[in-house]
């Protein structure tokens, strides 16, 4: 038994040594900074995340590189990549208030992609609980708005369902995505896109890092 427990005890001060050498590395590298953990972003679920998912997505948003990140993301969530018609979207893309709120209609929509005729309507959280009726209320506007189609996307951490209460014991089609998953798959996919814009790949890397931080699926936090 105590030479069991030694052994053990040697390979523990083995890889904590390892672990140690490796994070002097990345030190030496500055591999830890990250900005949005820096100015205290990191759970901001409107401030950060609604805002930098909805600037990539944008066709004409600052990353110059038109709609070719929200064609990945429409292929993420398989939908097809001209689900949208990139050259009508919207700019009214975050937070779109859609009226007062009632058990049916009205409220705000985290993130919302739209040509006028099909919308990608997103319910985005992070650590927010569900609010009562809020994705009846937001399928109801996306069924009155967009007839000939809109797809209602629920986006938390891990994949789950949304609860009961929100959906309002109402049956319609939805589907779930996941930071962990297909957020993660969406931004290596940008990143690989924007391979001729260094500044834009940078700031998505370091996005992604976060991502995997506050999924728990970086292997720094593991």
């Amino acid at each position: 038994m105590m030479e069991k427990t030694q052994t053990i005890l040697a390979t523990i001060s083995k890889l904590y040594e390892n672990q140690k050498q490796v994070e002097l590395e990345k030190q030496e590298k500055g591999e830890f900074f990250n900005v949005f953990n820096t100015i205290g972003l990191r759970a901001e679920e409107v401030r950060l995340h609604s805002a930098f998912i909805a600037e990539l997505m944008n066709p004409k948003g600052s990353h110059g590189l038109s709609y070719r990140f929200l064609q990945a993301f429409l292929e993420v969530i398989d939908l097809p990549n001209d689900y949208i018609d990139y050259h009508r979207c919207s700019q009214n893309i975050v937070e779109r208030v859609i009226g007062p709120v009632t058990d049916k209609e009205g409220g705000r929509i985290d993130i919302i992609i739209e040509d006028g005729n099909h919308a990608v309507i997103i319910e985005n959280k992070i650590y927010a609980g569900d609010q009562t009726n809020q994705m009846l209320r937001y399928n109801n506007y996306g069924r009155k708005n967009f007839p000939e189609g809109y797809q209602l996307v629920y986006l938390t951490l891990d994949g789950h369902y949304p609860d009961n209460c929100s959906l309002g014991c109402v049956k319609y089609p939805y589907i779930t995505a996941s930071y962990e998953k297909n957020i993660v798959e969406w931004l290596e996919k940008c990143y690989s896109i924007a391979e001729r814009k260094p500044l834009v790949q940078s700031v998505i890397k370091q996005y992604c890092k976060l991502v995997k931080q506050i999924t728990n699926t970086d292997m720094d936090t593991k």
